[in-house]
């Protein structure tokens, strides 16, 4: 169950769909990200919108390099670009409880493209 969790994660951000991505959390969902912690899904819901119209808008360059699903945990590690924005390293870690995203972190080194 948790690779068809991440596999759709991973779609319904392909697509910018912040609503289908919104659907693999849970109202006390957590993202740690550098210097942040986002709880709740109208936060997270923040972040995606920022990322899916301003990052990484649909149309962006994303490789997935490596996928690990081990029980209820997943790690990636990816690397994307867009016109404004360059990612050359990005992981992700998530714990999967209850068929939803219930703890996610992301390390990335985010480049502005001048």
């Amino acid at each position: 169950m948790s690779e068809s969790i991440i596999n759709h994660h991973l779609s319904a951000f392909g697509e910018g769909d912040v609503d289908a991505i919104l659907e693999d959390y849970m109202e006390d969902s957590t993202i740690i990200i550098p210097n942040s912690v986002i709880k709740g899904l109208d936060n997270i819901r923040e972040l995606f919108v920022n990322l899916t119209q301003n990052i990484l808008p649909q149309g962006s360059d994303f490789e997935l390099v490596e996928k690990v699903v081990d029980g209820n945990f997943a790690y990636l590690i990816w690397n994307a670009e867009s016109d404004g924005y360059k990612i050359p390293f990005a992981s992700d870690t998530f714990f999967i409880e209850d068929g939803k995203i219930k703890v996610q972190t992301v390390a990335f080194i985010l480049e502005e493209k001048k």
